[in-house]
């Protein structure tokens, strides 16, 4: 296993703090320290996906929506490593969207699949951190956070659910693509909402899942 698979396991299991991601994702903390601290864990071939229905646990209101939210999150954190070359971290709890009320400007991405089914799905993230994450998927001259960056991201998340789409249409399910939104300071207050805190070496951001828009 990778430095981010024994975090993502020591993550679920609640041996590993938010506070420690940082070091583990820029290379400070070494594989074999973190295998030590593993120690015998049960196997997980997929933790992303154990993270989501670990912060989705109790929740009543997403009782129906958390398979394919756990589906979703699973495949949006690999995209994040093939496309921005971005590892990722997710916290294993839900967040409530009032943490956003007090915080620091931030821009949001976000994209309804419609038809058979209703996902809307987005990124949150501080100006810093979504100007970064730009740059990862449009490069270095993204440079303007209202411009070039909503849409490198817009475009980053439309490639996503591009390849979500694919998974659902060879499960016989047919949807459709709505045009991306970008908007400032959201706060998100969706149906059947989950947002999940995700660490990179970019910086940490949110991700929201709902069943309507959230915008």
């Amino acid at each position: 296993m990778s430095c981010i698979e024994y975090s993502q396991r020591l993550l679920n299991a609640g041996l590993l703090t938010p506070k420690e991601l940082p070091a583990i994702l820029s290379g400070e903390v070494s594989e074999q320290a973190l295998r030590e601290r593993f120690g015998k864990q049960p196997p997980d071939t997929h933790p992303a996906r154990s993270a989501v229905l670990q912060a989705a646990k109790g929740l009543r209101d997403i009782e129906q929506e958390v398979t394919a939210y756990a589906d979703y999150a699973e495949l949006f954190t690999a995209s994040l490593y093939r496309f921005l070359k971005l590892s990722s971290l997710v916290i294993p709890q839900c967040l409530d969207a009032s943490v956003l009320e007090d915080a620091p400007h931030t821009w949001a991405v976000a994209q309804h699949i419609t038809g058979d089914v209703s996902i809307v799905n987005g990124i949150i993230a501080r100006d810093e951190v979504f100007l970064a994450l730009a740059r990862r998927y449009g490069g270095d001259a993204v440079e303007d956070l209202k411009g070039d960056a909503t849409d490198a991201l817009e475009e980053f998340l439309n490639v996503v659910n591009g390849l979500y789409i694919v998974e659902l249409a060879n499960r016989k399910i047919e949807p459709d693509l709505d045009f991306p939104l970008a908007n400032e300071d959201v706060i998100p207050r969706g149906s059947h909402q989950l947002l999940l805190r995700i660490y990179t070496e970019a910086g940490d951001f949110v991700l929201v899942l709902s069943t309507d828009a959230f915008l």
